[in-house]
């Protein structure tokens, strides 16, 4: 099921993604503006998300969609794309190429299918619920159950409060783990995991389109995605962990302990 969204979706993750590679080697951050204190837009997020639009549409004319730059259309329809154009915006303003194009849909409010890409890496990830896949070759999460011996990822939104537990959280699991690092992309974080490259994910204040291609990803690879409390993923959600089915359990003990959950 969703072949025929998910070969669109890769297509136009693929051709925004070769957009923001081109971009990329030319663009310099003074014609970056600010959204918020912390968080740049440029011209070249705005043209992804046309390419993306124009992509989708061509296939699937009367799309529902949720984009981090357009905002909603509220389009009746039990579908609904969710669309980051360029997760990593301050990244790709200081040229450091971790970024990706991530597109997720939703179906009767349950996610069916992500697509992932990371232009400069040319890695595409891609999701349903038939498994979790990176350049078409099946990923699985880690088998580490120990949490001293895990690389650890964190990440956070905009508000001091998140801010705080964030850096807490990152504190604690530098000292605990093996390591703890903060990539600047939530949906590579969440590749990452879902293909085993690290252990598990935190984040506090995620945004729906930061998130939900990424937990596709992550649940079709085998992992388990709740929020600190240990609550199933929902689109309302204030915080993420993302992590194998084993360690989960002992990082909420371990966010409990550090009274951030």
């Amino acid at each position: 099921m969703y072949q025929a969204e998910l070969k669109t979706a890769k297509l136009a993750a693929t051709k925004a993604g070769q957009y923001l590679s081109r971009e990329f080697a030319k663009f310099h951050r003074s014609s970056a503006s600010h959204k918020s204190r912390h968080e740049l837009v440029t011209k070249c997020d705005q043209q992804a998300e046309k390419i993306i639009f124009q992509t989708l549409k061509k296939s699937f004319p009367k799309i529902n969609f949720l984009s981090e730059e357009a905002g909603a259309n509220n389009q009746r329809s039990e579908y609904l794309w969710i669309i980051d154009p360029l997760d990593g915006t301050n990244n790709f303003a200081i040229h450091n190429p971790l970024f990706t194009v991530a597109i997720a849909l939703l179906h009767n409010n349950k996610l069916v299918m992500s697509v992932v890409y990371v232009p400069i890496l040319k890695e595409i990830y891609w999701a349903t619920k038939i498994g979790a896949y990176k350049n078409n070759k099946k990923i699985t999460v880690s088998r580490h159950q120990n949490t001293k011996d895990i690389f650890m990822c964190y990440c956070h939104g905009s508000s001091v409060g998140d801010n705080k537990k964030a850096f807490k959280v990152y504190e604690y699991y530098h000292l605990h783990s093996h390591d703890c690092r903060h990539f600047g992309s939530t949906s590579l974080e969440l590749a990452m995991v879902a293909s085993g490259h690290i252990d598990g994910l935190i984040v506090s204040g995620p945004k729906i389109w930061d998130v939900a291609p990424g937990i596709m990803l992550v649940q079709a690879a085998g992992g388990l995605v709740t929020d600190w409390q240990g609550k199933n993923w929902q689109s309302a959600s204030k915080s993420v962990l993302a992590s194998n089915k084993k360690l989960q359990p002992k990082i909420l003990q371990e966010l409990k302990k550090l009274k951030v959950a």
